[in-house]
Order: structure tokens, then C-alpha cells, then sequence
């Protein structure tokens, strides 16, 4: 019996969702997976089919910035997305705490908005071309249920 894929259902907590076309973006996602990961969270890439409906955003808006998508159907962007994960592990939530300070959520999405802003430069300045050798991310809807995987 071969294992069951670890997409197999929609995640507990929701979705972690960047651009797939950025490197630099690719990989501070899967940096943010070895924390989000174990607390319930799945990384998709906002090219998925189903993610622009989910959000309901045009495409100009969808890759402006990373999302979360909570199981609720929350959603979080960019600097908000990051304080939102920070609250989840324990040692990031003084960050959490931080942007609760007066002008600190200026300051943080002033700063997400300039290195969003400046993402794909970064990319081609510092050779971060989006890794094609990691695993294909879901890109199913998160309440496709596919058990029928599991018994193949």
C-alpha cells in the first residue's frame, strides 16, 4: 500500500499562498513551512486555479503579495499575513506583539510593500531563480478530499 500524499486534505489551519514565479519568494515560503507546517498550515502557490476564486481578486492583485487563507476563510496579506504566523509560533510572537505598538504595522508594511515592490530584482541580483526540483505544492481546491489517493 503506498503512502498517502500529504495533500490528501484541506489543512487544519489553511494556506500559505506566494508567487511560485519568484525565487526569492519561493524560498522564504519554504523557510516559513518548517514553522507554519507542523501548526497546520500548506503551502500553495497563488498560480493555483482555484486560489484566484478563493480570494477573489483580479491577477494584477493576487501576486502583490504573500496571503494566508485560513480554514475559517480569513485572509491575510503581506505584512498582516507574516504578524498573523508569528502569533502562531511561539518564539515570533514578541514580532506579533511588536506590530501592536503604535506605527510599527506602518513601518512593517511600508517595508513588506518595498521588498515586494522589489522582489523579482532581488531574485536576479541574488541568483534566486524559483526552484523547479521541489515537490509540485497542492494545487487542488483545499476542500477537494482526495482519499481516493490513499488506497492506491
Amino acid at each position: 500500500m503506498r503512502p498517502a500524499s500529504h495533500w490528501v486534505a484541506a489543512p487544519a489551519r489553511g494556506w500559505v499562498l506566494y508567487d511560485a514565479d519568484c525565487g526569492f519568494c519561493t524560498r522564504w515560503a519554504w523557510r516559513l513551512m518548517y514553522f507554519a507546517g507542523p501548526r497546520g498550515f500548506h503551502l500553495a502557490p497563488l498560480q493555483a486555479p482555484w486560489v484566484r476564486p478563493a480570494l477573489g481578486l483580479s491577477g494584477e492583485e493576487l501576486l502583490e503579495e504573500l496571503r494566508v487563507l485560513t480554514a475559517g476563510g480569513a485572509i491575510y496579506g503581506g505584512a498582516d499575513a507574516l504578524l498573523y504566523l508569528a502569533k502562531e509560533v511561539p518564539w515570533a510572537r514578541p514580532l506579533a506583539f511588536a506590530g501592536r505598538l503604535p506605527g510599527m504595522m506602518f513601518l512593517m508594511r511600508a517595508a513588506y510593500r518595498w521588498i515586494a515592490r522589489h522582489r523579482h530584482t532581488i531574485s536576479r541580483t541574488c541568483q534566486l531563480a524559483a526552484p523547479r526540483h521541489l515537490p509540485p505544492p497542492a494545487n487542488r481546491s483545499p476542500l477537494t478530499h482526495r482519499a481516493s489517493e490513499a488506497n492506491r
